[in-house]
């Protein structure tokens, strides 16, 4: 008896021994063992496959977006740095989110982690400082791993980033609401001043970066840096891996989503019959944050029926340029616009920030259109439509001549009435006109109780303001009716 007993002994500590290893070999392995009441959904094993292969650095940019209250953060931002930190003490890592307090509690959680007994079994040799190691630091917005060079910072939105590089930085819900997200000016100060100058510039050539969140806004950070990085493929090593899970299965092809269509993500958590009622209450909400879709609901969307072409026309009846005033976080804008009957083409001319007066005549001259004709500007800046007409010297004393500027049409109800001009032609844009169809896809009415209201969003709108400006500002007052035609085959070449 005394015999069996210490067999099964042995056979318990060598049970143990095997799972203590494949802990720390394998990421959901580790999850599972220092948490044993933590319960894997399918979609959490394919996110955990992806952050194993993240911690063996297999994948540089991963992305990971979900709907709220579906564990993402737990998988990626409480448990991955300790087990990051397991495999190797020597890590530099940033944990960065919306705010300091909550970058500071995903710290003090993970700190938690370290000091579990089963962690400290699995990895003995990553231990933070106790009151014995006076040189090591450990408060919640940083601490090392003793003896090691391995150290955790957590930063809130916009704050700084100093000292030596990081080897791996998580980035966790940079947005704390829709509020945030659907401030344009909250959207371009994370972007321009902080995730660029101040996040990027602490990686180097070997780091990597996780992103996971929900999502907010089409013009969100993740939107951003899938832009400008794109998907990952063998002929784009530098993109992002996305994993996207809608809280309803899509029609989409995805290897990693085995679900039916319509399947919910996690039915004993978020049943299918309460995201069909949140979808029913605001589905352009829904899309965003539950489907990882942010866009305006297609009955939102103003000019949903836009048509991209190659050129723009050779031939047109009459043409002018739109023209809406900008600087330093909005865009100048300048649009020629060409009509023929009831037919509106578009050209985006440029699109710019930061723009002096003396710039944007050296940029409407580049295009190659004469001064002469029609330049419709936004009349709150007469003072800047006065200097277009001038003209200005260069260095030297070379004059630049003037353009035919003019205010357009302003007053009660011209936003509404402009693009109620608009909607009485078929309007057609050329297809490097990038911008333009960024703002029509875009430029949407205000939702309220999942209905349109008749008041259009106060962004998404530079070159379409000075397009529904200019358009109202020449042909008049609405006049009701809509007409349209079916077909038209635009004639390639530019005007000018």
């Amino acid at each position: 008896m005394d015999v069996d007993l210490f067999e099964d002994e042995e056979l318990d500590i060598e049970i143990e021994l095997r799972v203590r290893e494949l802990a720390r070999r394998n990421y959901l392995d580790y999850i599972q063992y220092v948490n044993n009441r933590y319960d894997a959904q399918d979609f959490h094993t394919v996110i955990a496959d992806h952050l194993q292969r993240f911690a063996e650095g297999k994948i540089k940019r991963l992305m990971v977006t979900c709907p709220p209250q579906h564990g993402k953060s737990e998988l990626s931002t409480r448990n991955l740095p300790p087990y990051l930190f397991g495999r190797n003490p020597n890590y530099r890592l940033g944990v960065l989110s919306f705010s300091a307090s909550k970058a500071h509690k995903f710290s003090r959680e993970i700190q938690q982690n370290i000091e579990s007994d089963k962690y400290k079994v699995l990895f003995p040799d990553s231990r933070l400082a106790t009151h014995k190691d006076v040189l090591a630091k450990r408060t919640e917005q940083e601490f090392d791993i003793v003896g090691k060079r391995g150290n955790l910072k957590a930063v809130g939105r916009n704050g700084p980033l100093t000292g030596d590089p990081l080897d791996i930085i998580i980035l966790d819900d940079l947005f704390k609401g829709a509020d945030e997200a659907k401030a344009p000016k909250i959207r371009e100060k994370t972007w321009s001043d902080w995730i660029v100058p101040v996040v990027e510039s602490r990686m180097h050539n070997k780091s990597q970066m996780l992103y996971v969140t929900t999502r907010w806004h089409e013009d969100d950070p993740a939107g951003r840096f899938l832009h400008r990085d794109g998907i990952y493929s063998k002929s784009n090593p530098n993109g992002w891996v996305l994993l996207n899970f809608a809280a309803l299965r899509t029609k989409d092809v995805l290897s990693y989503d085995k679900r039916k269509e319509g399947e919910a993500l996690w039915p004993a958590q978020h049943s299918k019959e309460r995201m069909l009622t949140i979808k029913k209450d605001s589905s352009g909400t829904f899309e965003a944050l539950y489907q990882g879709d942010p866009k305006p609901s297609e009955e939102s969307v103003i000019f949903n029926d836009w048509i991209e072409i190659d050129e723009f026309p050779e031939v047109y009846d009459e043409h002018f340029v739109g023209l809406d005033f900008g600087y330093s976080n909005d865009p100048t804008a300048a649009t020629h616009i060409a009509i023929t009957g009831r037919i509106i083409y578009l050209d985006e001319l440029f699109y710019e920030t930061d723009l002096t007066n003396p710039d944007i005549l050296d940029l409407y001259l580049l295009t190659g259109i004469s001064p002469e004709v029609q330049v419709i500007c936004d009349g709150a800046e007469p003072k800047s439509i006065e200097e277009l007409k001038r003209g200005h010297y260069k260095p030297g004393g070379v004059k630049v001549p003037g353009i035919n500027a003019k205010a357009c049409v302003k007053g009660p109800g011209s936003i509404n009435a402009g693009i109620t001009k608009l909607k009485e032609y078929t309007v057609f844009y050329t297809k490097r006109s990038l911008n333009i169809k960024a703002e029509k896809n875009n430029y949407a009415w205000v939702m309220m109780g999942g209905k349109a209201t008749n008041e259009p969003i106060g962004e998404w709108n530079h070159a379409i303001d000075g397009i529904r400006s200019a358009v109202f500002t020449q042909k008049s007052k609405p006049q009701g009716g809509t007409s349209r035609v079916k077909t038209y085959q635009a004639k390639s070449g530019r005007a000018y």
